[in-house]
């Protein structure tokens, strides 16, 4: 581990929270279904498929996390 983040771990404590990865990628893909509101009803489904793709990739990512930490 680097100094730098030695230091930054000092500073703010083992217990600050802390967004992981896997929860900005899941908070993302609620962009492309608000997105679908208001576009033309030609683009829904490939917003509804590029939402899937990134919330499917989100749980993947989950799945990876928590089976490091075991």
């Amino acid at each position: 581990m680097s100094d730098s983040n030695v230091s930054r771990d000092d500073r703010l404590g083992a217990d600050t929270p802390k967004l992981e990865p896997w929860l900005a990628v899941m908070l993302v893909a609620i962009v492309p279904m608000l997105a679908a509101l208001a576009v033309p009803r030609d683009f829904v489904m490939h917003l509804a498929a590029v939402s899937s793709i990134l919330f499917a990739a989100a749980i993947g990512m989950l799945f990876v996390q928590e089976r490091r930490r075991r």
